[in-house]
């Protein structure tokens, strides 16, 4: 006997639609994940064929997230049994023997820094539920929708995330954006007209009856106080399910870095110099200072440069040797070699705490950058906190787009002058 469980209201629609794409989104304690899991053990105990997949950014985090969140589904479920299903756990694979339906989970990498995965090995799936799928970049998401060719069921693609910024591929793809009148700086999305899209938005007041008392306070006024105190973005994004202009978690969101067209004369340059590393790029960036303002440009943003062609290139800009390069100290023979060569590279002062000290201090400071300086412009909209379990901005910043806004930290800080 096949039972379907009590299913929210909200999500009814997708036991009925043909699209090929579900959108699952919107705040926090929606129950998103829920109901992607609880439909995926209706889908999978259905006579129908049945192959599908749970997916995420990472293979390894599927473990504690949907799969074991499928098992739960399971075991609350009376119709059902554990030992109705063969249970793979090592691979975090389902079948259902009575109809031969199966459930497997992949991730676009196995790991953080490694390659997209291949997709052919599952080109015969159904349905895929893919969670956390703001975290899953345009061209992975295309591998995988091409990938899919299966005609024994219709194809569904069920993305469960939270508001990405309002430049993130799934906006621009599905969404059109208005401006919201109550959280100025955020975005109501409105699903694009498509017969293949289906796109539901909910908050945790749809799903009210299944939280706990202490988590309906902290969206309902904890949350919300925070923000009418300090401007948070977490209740309008996480709680509210608005867009936001940025990456969540921004490291200057609340900052109005100001554009302009040309360096001011009257003030002398100095240069902050972050050394690339690996794949990273080199960054160096021209600095004026007068009181509280700085005036930034970016000169160098490039892979692969080493210090003879990073010379020639300071060269050919007019650098001269008595102008200021204060350069990232834990590239001490870098230092060395440079000051060979006879520029007055100095090493800034670094220690514990001075990633945030350096962050506070670009805050505080009003702040002028050239418009062409696009990768300045790019990391100041990209550079973030990192996020804890809940979403929330840590007071730890991610050590990712980043090269420029280092080199600017560094021209904030004391130097060693004759430490190299």
């Amino acid at each position: 006997m096949i039972v379907r469980s009590k299913v929210n209201k909200c999500f009814a629609q997708v036991f009925h639609t043909d699209a090929r794409y579900i959108l699952l989104w919107g705040g926090r304690g929606r129950g998103g994940s829920y109901f992607g899991t609880d439909y995926f053990l209706h889908k999978l105990t259905h006579p129908s064929y049945f192959r599908g997949y749970f997916m995420r950014a990472i293979s390894g985090d599927i473990r504690q997230s949907l799969f074991q969140e499928f098992l739960d589904r399971i075991e609350e479920n009376d119709s059902f049994e554990e030992d109705d299903f063969d249970i793979e756990k090592n691979k975090m694979l389902v079948r259902y023997p009575t109809n031969g339906n199966i459930i497997e989970s992949k991730g676009f990498k196995k790991a953080q820094s490694s390659q997209t995965a291949k997709m052919k090995s599952i080109a015969g799936a159904t349905h895929v539920i893919i969670e956390e799928a703001e975290e899953t970049g345009e061209e992975e998401f295309r591998q995988l929708d091409d990938s899919l060719r299966t005609n024994k069921s219709n194809i569904q693609i069920i993305l469960i995330f939270n508001p990405p910024h309002k430049n993130h591929w799934i906006m621009k793809r599905w969404f059109n954006l208005v401006e919201s009148v109550d959280f100025k700086g955020y975005y109501s999305a409105i699903p694009k007209s498509d017969k293949n899209l289906l796109a539901i938005h909910t908050t945790y007041t749809d799903n009210v009856k299944n939280l706990n008392e202490s988590s309906v306070y902290n969206y309902s006024v904890t949350y919300r106080n925070e923000y009418i105190e300090t401007g948070n973005e977490y209740y309008p994004i996480n709680v509210k399910g608005l867009v936001s202009e940025g990456k969540i978690g921004r490291v200057f969101h609340g900052c109005e870095w100001k554009p302009i067209t040309i360096m001011p004369n009257a003030y002398d340059s100095s240069y902050c110099l972050d050394f690339g590393f690996g794949g990273d790029p080199l960054a160096l960036v021209e600095k004026k200072a007068h009181n509280n303002k700085r005036f930034y440009r970016e000169l160098i943003y490039e892979t692969g440069l080493t210090n003879p062609a990073l010379s020639e290139k300071l060269k050919a800009f007019g650098l001269t040797k008595a102008d200021l390069i204060i350069a990232d100290s834990a590239e001490p023979k870098s230092i060395a070699e440079l000051r060979e060569l006879g520029w007055n590279v100095v090493s800034a002062v670094k220690g514990p705490g001075s990633v945030s000290a350096g962050i506070n201090t670009l805050r505080s400071l009003d702040i002028h950058i050239m418009e062409d300086s696009t990768n300045i412009w790019k990391e100041y909209e990209d550079y973030v906190w990192m996020l804890d379990k809940d979403k929330r901005p840590t007071n730890k910043a991610k050590d990712k787009d980043n090269h420029a806004i280092d080199a600017m930290r560094y021209g904030e800080t004391k130097t060693n002058r004759f430490k190299i």
